[in-house]
């Protein structure tokens, strides 16, 4: 053959080639035919062979039949593209083809959604430059626009298959996967993600609020997976255990290391379907408690053995310390420390139930010798000091089974246990030496004694009352020896025979009242200048109905104030003499002054003016006819409340007197701040006028000093000539004692009454109680 027809063939089979490497297989096959059958006739035309009729009826059938192959062909592929062009379209994916030179030969609608208005600028031919720059959001800076440009360039020519998501302008997100075809196309398919990243959102938000309130809540959280490894801790978690960071248990297993530091906690309790782990303490690694109430919550498992838990630690420390101080404050004594009356109820309880012969409890019931005197001399706040150092010196003498209670005041009980009686008396003899060693209190050097009574449970009572009363009673005795207190007394079967009677004479008291046994004398009380009777003073007296015995007014007295129905009495009191003075004054009888004896425990309650009320109601023509009379011992209980009182009666008309002036601890101030309208100085002072210059000076001194403050003396007891010449001298006005009369009856008073009203007969404008000095 000759070359050049060789070379000819060889540069059209070349680019023939080519073009078949760029063409589908159908076109490469009819175009081979083709090219074949032309080459095949140019042959024989340049060769000048005949052509064989037969071969050319061979080939023009065979090219008409490849023709027609290759136009059904070409349908059914413009179908299929038209298929796939409508599919591409319809598809939310954005969907993009450039060629190798980067123009943008194909696209659907999601491709031009993604690029915002970017396509309305656009014009043929588009380069995927084009696209970068129209797409970008002019609002970025122009360092974040160079930057979003080179990345999207870079991934345009970098077409590696791999997927990344892109924010596009639209602000969908979108999962884009570009790939170079063999051609050198660049085709590109963007996913819509932006529910996925949405959703990721959401669950950010979720998880950030979860942090936030895990954060913010007052508990520790620890979130942890099946094995056991951390997923989350906050920090009041961390604070609990005493750790810095999550770091310090990011290598343990959460459960075993809880075990480890949480007293009580077993990891198998996270298997029970109880929440709730209970009160259980942490102990910290600088030695610290926390108290905490676990909660445990089993979150569901995506597969078996893949479940997760989150345990949260409520720190009940400060309401454990507040209860341990709660508890405190409901049995300890909150100015000494001791345990208190409560605590003491609730000790002698068990000590009634746990005690025997062999092994009784020993009760000791103290209080000290005249405490009030020191309040009201050297004030609450010392007394108060005295009161604590009382405790301390009682407390290093006590042992493990001994235990001191402060009932109120200065009143005490202390408990011993597994002590024989030897023993008890030693310890009583050595709190009574702790306590008669002087006290220095600042400046003050401070000394006083102390009274014990002691019983045993169950040697002298089985229950617990008995048991107190019994100390009490013991205690008692004690004060009631010469010099008024400083010892102490076991509790005696002669003790428990004079308790039984003071019972008993109780309930004859309480029958009295309900029968009205009692009755009334009245002593008078002159004017000294000319006898002239200025006031009477009510005297109660009682006959036993049970015994028959008349029962001399201190002792009932007593006794009605031991068992609390002093009041009642009291009331009763005030009650009949203010019926006596109204019928007086029905009778035309000008009535005097009329003294009533008071008890200090009386005066002290919260209903006692209430109670008055209601009698002057009941009876409202006697108003200033009636005095309240008051021991001297009341008077430096309590100054407010005492002053208050007395004002009061006296808005109500109702004059006050202190009775046995001299005796008790009653000072100047005190008689200048309670409004007192008479003092009866003690008979003890009257009694030594004759013969004692002391007590002479005394009652001068009192009654000047009286006389200065605008108060009225009345001398009592006064028996003798003697002893009247002397207060006369002392310059004492008013006389009350056997020397001029003994108590007398209702009508002998009236009788009185009526011979003095003779002699000076009252009128409206000068009444009885106008004769007064």
């Amino acid at each position: 053959m000759p070359a050049k027809k060789t070379e000819f063939i060889r540069g059209i089979a070349g680019r023939g080639y080519g073009i078949i490497r760029r063409m589908g297989p159908s076109d490469a096959i009819f175009l081979i035919v083709t090219v074949v059958g032309v080459a095949l006739f140019t042959w024989r035309t340049i060769d000048g062979t005949p052509y064989n009729p037969v071969l050319v009826l061979a080939l023009r059938g065979t090219f008409l039949a490849f023709t027609v192959w290759y136009v059904l062909i070409g349908v059914r592929r413009r179908q299929l593209l038209s298929y796939f062009s409508e599919a591409i379209e319809k598809t939310p994916t954005a969907f993009a083809i450039y060629d190798e030179r980067d123009r943008l030969v194909a696209r659907n609608r999601a491709y031009e959604l993604a690029h915002g208005s970017a396509f309305d600028h656009l014009r043929e031919p588009i380069h995927y430059k084009d696209v970068v720059e129209a797409a970008c959001p002019p609002t970025l800076p122009p360092a974040v626009q160079r930057r979003e440009k080179d990345l999207s360039l870079y991934h345009h020519r970098h077409a590696t298959g791999k997927p990344f998501d892109r924010l596009y302008s639209d602000g969908r997100w979108l999962r884009v996967i570009k790939a170079r075809t063999a051609s050198g196309a660049n085709v590109g398919v963007g996913i819509d993600v932006t529910e996925l990243y949405e959703a990721k959102a959401a669950a950010d938000r979720e998880h950030s609020r979860f942090r936030g309130l895990a954060e913010t809540l007052p508990i520790g959280i620890w979130h942890f997976d099946s094995e056991g490894r951390t997923i989350f801790v906050n920090r009041d978690l961390l604070d609990l255990f005493d750790l810095s960071g999550q770091t310090d248990i990011a290598n343990v297993a959460a459960p075993y290391f809880i075990a480890a530091h949480v007293e009580g906690f077993d990891p198998a309790q996270l298997n029970d379907d109880n929440n709730k782990l209970g009160n259980l303490a942490i102990r910290t690694r600088d030695g610290r408690t926390r108290h905490v109430i676990i909660r445990t919550s089993a979150l569901p498992a995506e597969a078996p053995g893949l479940g997760e838990t989150i345990m949260s630690f409520i720190d009940v420390t400060p309401l454990k310390e507040a209860e341990r101080r709660i508890d405190y404050l409901a049995h300890r004594d909150m100015l000494t420390g001791a345990r208190n009356r409560a605590a003491f109820a609730q000790a002698i309880e068990t000590a009634a139930d746990i005690s025997t012969d062999d092994d009784p409890c020993w009760i000791l019931s103290m209080d000290l010798d005249d405490f009030k005197p020191i309040n009201d001399q050297f004030g609450h706040a010392v007394g108060d000091t005295l009161l604590k150092e009382v405790v301390n010196r009682i407390e290093t003498i006590g042992s493990p089974d001994s235990f001191l209670y402060r009932l109120g005041g200065d009143e005490f009980c202390i408990m011993l246990m597994g002590l024989s009686r030897p023993q008890v008396e030693d310890v009583a003899i050595a709190i009574l030496q702790a306590i008669d060693h002087p006290f220095q209190l600042g400046h003050n050097r401070i000394c006083v004694a102390a009274s014990i009574g002691i019983a045993a449970i169950p040697l002298d009572a089985t229950d617990a009352d008995s048991a107190q009363r019994y100390a009490d009673l013991a205690l008692y005795s004690v004060k009631k020896r010469p010099g008024g207190g400083g010892g102490y007394a076991f509790f005696t079967k002669e003790l428990a025979e004079r308790d039984l009677q003071e019972r008993i004479m109780t309930l004859d008291l309480s029958r009295a009242l309900a029968g009205n046994d009692f009755e009334f004398a009245f002593q008078p009380i002159f004017r000294r200048a000319d006898r002239a009777v200025v006031a009477i003073e009510a005297l109660l007296r009682w006959t036993n109905r049970r015994t028959g015995e008349m029962v001399p007014p201190a002792r009932f007295i007593a006794a009605a104030e031991r068992s609390g129905i002093i009041s009642r009495i009291d009331h009763w009191v005030f009650a009949r003499v203010a019926a006596y003075v109204s019928g007086l004054v029905t009778r035309g009888i000008a009535p005097p002054l009329t003294m009533i004896n008071m008890s200090p425990l009386t005066l002290e309650e919260a209903g006692f003016i209430a109670g008055i009320d209601q009698i002057l109601r009941k009876f409202p023509d006697i108003g200033g006819h009636l005095c309240i009379e008051i021991t001297e011992g009341v008077m430096v209980d309590d100054r407010v409340r005492l002053r208050e009182t007395f004002r009061k009666l006296g808005d109500r008309g109702i004059r006050t007197a202190i009775d046995d002036f001299g005796t008790g601890q009653t000072s100047v101030a005190l008689l200048r701040d309670i409004p007192v309208g008479f003092i009866k100085i003690d008979r003890s002072y009257v009694a030594g006028l004759e013969t004692d210059p002391q007590a002479m000076a005394i009652v001068a001194t009192i009654v000047r000093l009286s006389r200065d403050l605008g108060i009225r003396v009345i001398g009592e007891g006064v028996e003798t000539q003697e002893q009247l010449s002397a207060l006369e001298t002392a310059g004492c006005d008013l006389i009350q004692g056997y020397l001029w009369s003994r108590p007398i009856a209702a009508a002998e008073v009236e009788a009185l009454l009526e011979r003095a009203d003779a002699t000076d007969p009252p009128t409206a404008t000068h009444p009885v109680s106008d004769r007064l000095p």
